[in-house]
């Protein structure tokens, strides 16, 4: 979902004329002023005409449709309008991070893009670093975007956030339907450790449903055939793990035939997933002070702003991550919420359900930040194939 080109000069679409092109043209016209390659691919000469001069239109998100029986339909595009020079500078952050490399340099820690405001301040690179000398060893600026380097202190080595043991007491509600479908935000557990179970993820190879959760609930090395258990009193078995992806922290379990994977949140007000946030539709709710929400199975429903998008971190954990989306504050996530996912109200139909944002894998544990962190759909999506 998104690829990064050099140059970033999206309301020039306005002066093309767009209504006379094929749609190859059409695609190399988009790809040619910047715009990102899912807006590039699924845009149309009527939603570039529906802008104004100062807009472009962009794919906020992938979902299917309004109706509970389009819960297994294709994921089709939502568009949205949004300031030409925000979408510019954000995009222009974005390939700036890509070739920035800031976390290969001794001590730094994390880096990421914050995207800008309307109407107020541009994107940024946020940069952590570990050690005070490392302050002058960047840059303040990386081509046209400024970069902005905070000092977090150096923790020993230690892997993603520890779940708590399967036998801890849970909650007794029984989220499970009458004809075996499981909604995601309820407990489940490898045979050592506990997590937060996702809602229904999609297999890009037959479009079947997957149950999915953190693959460091399985140590981080899930192998094929590991048991997917729900947690509490009764532990039954709901799935086999099928993949383990422990750079985007994410396991896939192939359900048993007496269970079946929901696109549901249990809890949720709405509680329906009908599909998932593309980069810069993330960007775009930051844009808007738009906040995102999860429902963990350790601290429930909690709620906060999204500080960052395209996250990259090798200092935490054994294995570097990409993708990732920093959003809320460390108190709204704790051991045994991992695998949780954040969402927000559809945009063009908040009534009818949510969209995903990404997983929540973990929280800060050094001073000096405050955020959940998780590896984002959109990345997941690009990597991976799955989706939400």
């Amino acid at each position: 979902m998104g690829d990064d080109g050099d140059t970033f000069r999206t309301g020039a679409v306005h002066d093309e004329p767009v209504g006379r092109m094929g749609r190859r043209r059409f695609v190399e016209t988009l790809a040619g002023l910047g715009f990102g390659a899912l807006s590039t691919a699924l845009l149309t000469p009527g939603d570039v005409r529906a802008a104004s001069s100062d807009e472009v239109p962009v794919v906020y998100g992938l979902a299917r449709g309004d109706d509970e029986g389009d819960a297994d339909a294709d994921l089709r595009p939502r568009r949205r309008t949004v300031p030409a020079d925000w979408y510019d500078d954000f995009r222009s952050a974005v390939a700036a991070h890509r070739n920035f490399d800031a976390v290969g340099r001794d001590d730094v820690a994390s880096s990421a893009v914050a995207p800008g405001e309307y109407g107020g301040r541009n994107a940024a690179i946020r940069v952590e670093v570990t050690a005070e000398r490392a302050l002058g060893d960047l840059p303040e600026r990386v081509e046209d975007t400024p970069v902005e380097v905070r000092a977090v202190e150096a923790v020993d080595e230690r892997g993603d956030d520890d779940a708590d043991r399967p036998d801890e007491a849970l909650s007794s509600d029984d989220p499970v339907s009458s004809d075996g479908g499981v909604p995601g935000s309820v407990a489940v557990a490898s045979d050592e450790m506990y997590g937060t179970l996702a809602p229904a993820m999609t297999d890009p190879s037959d479009g079947s449903r997957l149950f999915a959760t953190a693959n460091h609930i399985y140590d981080g090395s899930a192998d094929g055939g590991a048991p997917m258990f729900l947690a509490g009193s009764e532990r039954e078995r709901i799935g086999s793990v099928e993949a383990g992806f422990p750079e985007s922290d994410v396991v896939a379990a192939r359900p048993t035939s007496e269970f079946r994977p929901l696109h549901r949140i249990h809890g949720g007000e709405p509680g329906r997933v009908v599909g998932q946030f593309t980069k810069e539709g993330l960007a775009d709710l930051k844009a808007r002070d738009e906040p995102l929400e999860k429902i963990g199975v350790k601290t429930g429903r909690t709620s906060g702003q999204i500080q960052a998008v395209d996250g990259l971190t090798c200092a935490y954990g054994a294995i570097c991550k990409r993708g990732q989306l920093k959003w809320g504050n460390e108190s709204g996530f704790s051991d045994g919420d991992s695998g949780s996912v954040n969402f927000h109200p559809d945009p063009e139909n908040p009534d009818a359900g949510v969209l995903v944002g990404g997983f929540n894998n973990a929280r800060t544990w050094w001073p000096g930040e405050n955020y959940v962190w998780g590896t984002a759909a959109y990345h997941v999506t690009e990597r991976h194939g799955y989706t939400f």
